[in-house]
């Protein structure tokens, strides 16, 4: 579609490198995307700029259980998409699938002798001889909730350390589709996704192989950006409007597109779609190119914050035509924004949306899956004062929401899936009790909920 020029700011210099240079510098690479309305590219998500390192925040009011150390600067690992070539080497394959993880040392995902991913010995100044693990959890952006919700599941199990010896750290992409190509490379052990990639992957419709579930996390709610001056209210009012609804093969895309048909709204009954990364919302309304956008993600979300300052307010995307949309698929859920979530929303907002959700890769080991999966859910509390967008998750919810993939076999275990589900332990612990003095030994606890069948 063509592109509308956008600002008489921007026009005389559209062709002009000398411009260009003008605008990257005093506007940045935000308002190029919209000002160059007639080249595709300059929306390309290669233009958001991608950071090297993250601080991981303090942890605040966390339970007696937790250690109150200090949470120092976690370096964030240097993130390539590109595909790998895939060697097919014996030792990188497991039942199957090729497993070479990033950000885990070798030691841990090689085959042994015992066809199970092997333990590193290390030994410390002290004398510590107990192995030790490691996980890494692929996310989003590191200006992105995935990337945050990472970091902070990451510091839980940082916390808790001393009961499970793993470490933890939180891996930055471009995003669920990133991930999932991700793991069809055999590069993840877990990664954040949505419920319907969750539900895609189960039946077919996008499969990825040795994918499984571990939990599901936080609401992702949709919700509209709009422009005060825009007469938008309802995702009907979006004829003949300016929306931006991200770039060709990205999810939110794909959901703005299955919303728009459940409503009617084709391509031409809209005054211009644009396909800039989501990162660039924030320019497009406070410049005045679009009238609205749209993002599913947990709120309060800072990417919605920080707009509401230019004349522009939240909008719900409930409807009936929403509810026939939840009704025919089961991976979406009907939600309510509570009141006063964001400023100058003064009234609950209906809308609907998905759960994020967390999946391992198969061959990941399970005893690191298992203790995730056990930290996470145990200290839901705390994670709830991390992050606000935990406070409508329900600790039952994690199990029995958004998880259509079969279980990983160390999260099974945890949710006692079945009376065989922690069978993977007697290998696991014999193995390890020569060099840990079985100290592996899982203490499984005891729950009121999710009984061995």
């Amino acid at each position: 579609m063509q592109w509308e020029k956008m600002g008489n700011m921007f026009w005389p210099f559209k062709n002009s490198l000398l411009a260009s240079v003008i605008v990257l510098v005093c506007a940045g690479p935000v308002s190029l995307a919209y000002a160059q309305g007639d080249n595709p590219a300059a929306s390309s998500p290669a233009m958001a700029p991608l950071a090297n390192s993250a601080a991981i925040e303090e942890a605040s009011d966390l339970s007696p259980r937790l250690s109150t150390q200090q949470v120092v600067k976690t370096n964030i690992d240097q993130f390539d998409d590109q595909l790998l070539q895939t060697t097919r080497d014996k030792s990188e394959m497991i039942n199957g699938l090729i497993y070479k993880p990033d950000a885990i040392p070798l030691s841990q995902y090689r085959q042994d002798y015992m066809g199970v991913g092997g333990v590193t010995q290390q030994i410390s100044e002290d004398g510590d001889k107990l192995p030790s693990y490691y996980i890494a959890i692929y996310s989003g952006s590191t200006s992105g909730v995935y990337f945050q919700v990472a970091a902070k599941i990451c510091e839980l199990m940082r916390q808790t350390y001393a009961e499970h010896r793993v470490h933890c750290v939180p891996l930055r992409s471009q995003g669920v589709g990133s991930n999932i190509e991700l793991m069809k490379e055999g590069r993840v052990q877990v990664a954040i996704v949505q419920s319907n990639t969750n539900w895609e992957a189960q039946n077919g419709v996008n499969p990825i192989p040795g994918a499984r579930s571990v939990m599901s996390l936080h609401d992702e709610m949709g919700l509209l950006v709009v422009r005060k001056d825009a007469g938008i209210h309802s995702i009907a009012d979006l004829r003949n409007k300016r929306i931006n609804i991200g770039p060709e093969g990205s999810a939110s895309r794909a959901l703005w597109l299955q919303l728009l048909k459940q409503y009617n709204i084709g391509e031409k009954d809209l005054g211009q779609i644009y396909g800039v990364a989501q990162d660039y919302n924030g320019i497009g309304i406070c410049g005045k190119y679009i009238d609205a956008f749209g993002l599913w993600i947990g709120h309060p979300a800072p990417p919605i914050q920080d707009t509401l300052g230019c004349n522009a307010t939240v909008v719900g995307m409930g409807g009936a035509p929403t509810e026939e949309l939840v009704r025919q698929n089961s991976y979406f859920f009907n939600q309510v924004l509570p009141a006063n979530t964001y400023e100058g929303q003064d009234k609950p907002i209906k809308s609907f949306g998905f759960k994020a959700s967390l999946i391992a890769y198969e061959p990941a080991n399970p005893y690191v899956i298992y203790w995730l999966t056990r930290i996470v859910h145990e200290h839901l509390d705390d994670l709830r004062k991390m992050m606000p967008m935990f406070s409508s998750v329900t600790a039952d919810d994690m199990f029995t929401k958004g998880n259509f993939l079969p279980f990983h076999k160390g999260a099974a275990c945890y949710w006692e899936t079945d009376k065989h589900a922690c069978d993977w332990q007697t290998k696991y612990v014999l193995r390890n009790a020569q060099a840990a003095n079985e100290n592996n030994i899982i203490n499984l606890p005891q729950r009121k909920y999710h009984q061995i069948n």
